[in-house]
C-alpha cells in the first residue's frame, strides 16, 4: 500500500515533471516497499502510519520527495549541472540521479525515525540518562 497518491505529488510545489499517473502510482508503491524495508526493524509502516497521523502525513511527504526526484530530470537527462565552454573545448557533467532510484536524504531518514521514536543521532548524555 502506496503512503501517497498522484493527487498529492502534484499538489506540491515544484511542478511535476513529465510522468503518467500510472507511472506516478508505480514509484508510490515501489517508494512504500523501500520505506517497509528501511524501516522494517520498526515494526509495520503501514499498520504504525493507521495509528499515527503525524507519521502517515511523514510517509506521504517522504514518498512525494522520493518519487519526485526519480522523476526529476534537467536539460540533460540525469544532469544536476552542465558547464561547457567552446574554446578551447571543455565539457563537465555532474549527473544528480541518472537512473532515477528511489533513495532518502539523512535528514529525512532523521525525522522518520523521530516519528518512530528512536533517537536518530545515536547520541547518549554521559551525565544522566536519558538524553
Amino acid at each position: 500500500m502506496a503512503f501517497a497518491t498522484y493527487a498529492d505529488l502534484i499538489a506540491r510545489p515544484p511542478a511535476l515533471p513529465q510522468a503518467s499517473e500510472a507511472t506516478v502510482t508505480v514509484l508510490m508503491g515501489d517508494a512504500a516497499w523501500w520505506l517497509g524495508v528501511w524501516f522494517k526493524s520498526y515494526g509495520d509502516l503501514v499498520a504504525l502510519a493507521a495509528e499515527d497521523e503525524e507519521l502517515a502525513t511523514g510517509l506521504k511527504i517522504l514518498s512525494c520527495s522520493m518519487v519526485r526526484r526519480a522523476l526529476t530530470t534537467a536539460a540533460i537527462e540525469g544532469a544536476q549541472s552542465a558547464y561547457q565552454v567552446m574554446g578551447p573545448f571543455s565539457t563537465q557533467i555532474a549527473y544528480r540521479n541518472p537512473d532515477g532510484n528511489l533513495y532518502i536524504t539523512n535528514a529525512e531518514r532523521d525525522a522518520i525515525l523521530a516519528l518512530l521514536g528512536v533517537n536518530a543521532s545515536g547520541a547518549v548524555s554521559m551525565s544522566s540518562p536519558g538524553l
